[in-house]
């Protein structure tokens, strides 16, 4: 089980890695700007496993602060997160609701991002777009 668990979040690890767009002509700079999407269970039992999240970044040179909000009110935080976005665009972070801590794993395009977050029973995705 575990096993198996591991090798279907590798496999869609590597899908959104090879789909990812490349960075802007600016780079990391071009970045800059608000990300609104957001975050769904993709592994874990459902009785235990936050089901959905609301997910808005804001980036600004070469940082990224983000926000996890409740999915049936957005105006309520449940956590926040920090982290500096790599020259390839990726980005690493940590993130805690519904009683799990969550390792995100993600990467910026010129309009999008893209995450997974493990947790110790539950998996997460995340996608999210740049606000025009």
């Amino acid at each position: 089980m575990i096993i198996v668990r591991f090798l279907s979040l590798a496999a869609l690890a590597a899908s959104l890695v090879a789909c990812t767009e490349r960075l802007p002509s600016g780079g990391v700079a071009g970045l800059d700007g608000v990300y609104e999407g957001d975050v769904t269970r993709s592994s874990g039992p459902p009785y235990s496993c936050a089901a959905a999240f609301k997910l808005r970044i804001t980036v600004k040179a070469g940082e990224a602060r983000g926000e996890l909000l409740n999915d049936a009110q957005p105006d309520v935080v449940i956590d926040r997160f920090f982290a500096f976005i790599e020259a390839d665009g990726r980005m690493t972070t940590a993130f805690r609701g519904e009683g799990e801590t969550y390792g995100v794993n993600g990467r910026f395009g010129p309009t999008t991002f893209q995450a997974l977050a493990n947790g110790r029973t539950c998996g997460m995705s995340a996608f999210a777009r740049k606000k025009q």
